[in-house]
């Protein structure tokens, strides 16, 4: 009794391969646009500014868009696109798996668009 090719791959793989991209490409991608959307949303906050739009505890407020935006890209991993344990190739993968990257990208478009604001005002 043999598995054919296409009985074997899973759902999500299924799904994606019309876009000949991998997962992880995928969830690499995913967290790069979201930690874009997050920079900005942040930097909407004047964190850097004499007069920050919510006082003292705009820096709070900032993290809390950043953590919230990497939940959600989390959610996505998991619920809608079903990857998994299989499809990103370890354990916890969707919850590690381009950290970084959304971190650093996060802090440079909140930095980079501050300067912006500050120099233009």
């Amino acid at each position: 009794m043999s598995i054919k090719a296409d009985e074997a791959t899973s759902p999500s793989q299924k799904k994606f391969s019309g876009l000949n991209i991998k997962p992880t490409s995928l969830v690499y991608w995913l967290r790069f646009l979201l930690a874009l959307i997050a920079g900005v949303s942040s930097s909407a906050l004047r964190i850097s500014s004499t007069q920050p739009v919510l006082g003292g505890t705009a820096q709070y407020v900032g993290i809390g868009i950043g953590a919230c935006f990497y939940a959600v890209s989390i959610l996505i991993v998991r619920y809608v696109f079903k990857f998994g344990e299989v499809e990103l190739k370890g354990k916890h993968k969707d919850i590690t798996l381009g950290g970084g990257t959304f971190i650093v990208v996060w802090v440079m478009v909140l930095v980079l668009v501050n300067s912006l604001v500050n120099a233009l005002v």
